[in-house]
């Protein structure tokens, strides 16, 4: 047998950033390979973190968002093969898989994503502990972190104080998003691609869904570019709470989740549409709603594993019942309380809830049901087609009020909600009826 040739490579090990716009990580990938004369070898892990095990009784993902990682990895594997790269993709931690490399390959560097939670710093961890230089770069956020060091002396505890910090201070503004680089040539994968992303690819997208959620960053692009040539942006604000339609909101969520679409680059394009249509309320609530995004990212690293904990990170005492059965009627929908079921259902069936819908059945499993909020946490992380954990956890201990809000929980009338937003009860007749 014929002795390979030793490569030196320089992995960007793909997580939560599937696409080549607008992309940090991959231009520090390629710069490393460029200073020690390697090659790119990009990598995607189906991590058995999040693809086999489970939290609460939960899965750590759902089959939506299984489907939806595996298009967007696919996708994104196609577009490296047009510029004559490619990407490999295997099932294991990160580590276990860079340790069964063939010989010839010698890894210098993982370049990676800054992790948001501990799970990525322990993977990170890991391959420190192999002898490997691991490079965490920022990619997803809309700040860097000198700008947020330079605006916060420490994060604030509510968003509010963040969000009027980061708008008043003079210099504090997202940078242009950066054009795509071209990674190195192709190497062949050692193995077969894992039957966990045949498996993903073969779940059907529900036809019960507004908007086809299809992984990847040009579907992502279409998505945005269809929303903002149908006007919708300039009453978001109006829309933004409805249960349903089209473009009441930007249904965005799943791209941003998987790293499809740049946050950085639709914060310019609004401002560009500001150009061209006007700006109003509706067009600033949307970049609003980054902040947001931009906030929970920021509010996970400082708070670690706090943020998984009852007491959330602000400490605070709580007690909840044991009720098993009270919350697999909430899983099912079938809590007999009709604004609940409705939605409970539709996540079921589809992955995706409105932002209106999610607050209220998180109110009611934590007030009605008075059951600890990390059960609804990780039931919607193994639901949900845009899980990413900063937004989920992040919500989920904010509305339970232990996490970043001062002034306690939120709890809602789930009744009045109904009759406000679902007045003539289209909503919950739909998906009542959808069993």
């Amino acid at each position: 047998m014929k002795t390979q040739s030793p490569v030196d490579v320089v992995v960007w090990l793909v997580r939560d950033t599937c696409r080549l716009q607008d992309n940090p990580v991959l231009v520090r990938a390629v710069e490393e390979a460029k200073t020690r004369s390697a090659t790119v070898l990009a990598l995607a892990c189906l991590e058995p973190r999040r693809w086999k095990d489970e939290q609460f009784g939960c899965s750590r993902s759902g089959a939506q968002w299984r489907r939806f990682r595996a298009e967007s990895l696919v996708a994104l594997r196609e577009s490296l093969e047009r510029k004559k790269s490619g990407l490999w993709i295997a099932a294991g931690a990160p580590g276990d898989v860079i340790s069964t490399f063939p010989p010839h390959i010698r890894v210098t560097t993982v370049v990676t994503d800054l992790p948001v939670a501990p799970d990525e710093q322990k993977e990170n961890a890991s391959l420190v502990a192999l002898g490997l230089e691991v490079l965490a770069v920022q990619v997803d956020e809309l700040f860097d972190a000198a700008q947020i060091k330079n605006a916060l002396d420490q994060l604030p505890s509510s968003f509010t104080k963040f969000r009027k910090t980061i708008e008043k201070k003079q210099g504090v503004t997202p940078p242009e998003p950066i054009g795509a680089v071209t990674p190195s040539a192709l190497l062949s994968q050692p193995w077969k691609d894992p039957d966990d992303l045949a498996t993903a690819l073969a779940v059907a997208v529900s036809t019960s869904t507004e908007v086809e959620a299809r992984g990847g960053e040009v579907a992502a692009q279409k998505i945005w570019r269809d929303y903002l040539e149908s006007g919708a942006l300039s009453s978001y604000k109006k829309t933004r709470n409805a249960f349903f339609g089209r473009t009441q909101s930007s249904h965005l969520s799943a791209w941003l989740a998987h790293g499809c679409l740049s946050a950085r680059m639709m914060w310019r394009d609004i401002l560009d549409y500001e150009q061209e249509n006007g700006a109003n309320e509706s067009t600033y609530w949307l970049r609003f709603e980054l902040l947001w995004r931009e906030f929970f990212r920021w509010y996970s690293r400082e708070a670690g594993s706090g943020l998984f904990r009852r007491e959330g990170p602000s400490g605070q005492a709580v007690v909840y019942q044991e009720n098993p059965a009270g919350f697999s009627q909430w899983c099912g929908g079938q809590t007999g309380v009709n604004i609940i079921d409705a939605a409970m259902r539709e996540l079921a069936q589809t992955g995706w809830l409105s932002n209106r819908a999610r607050q209220l059945v998180a109110s009611y499993l934590i007030y009605d049901l008075n059951l600890d909020w990390r059960l609804g946490a990780a039931w919607f992380e193994s639901q949900l087609v845009d899980f990413d954990v900063a937004s989920n956890w992040g919500n989920w201990a904010y509305i339970a009020g232990v996490g970043p809000d001062p002034r306690g929980g939120r709890i809602f009338n789930v009744e009045s909600q109904a009759e406000r937003y679902d007045s003539d009860q289209h909503y919950r007749t739909r998906w009542l009826n959808s069993l």
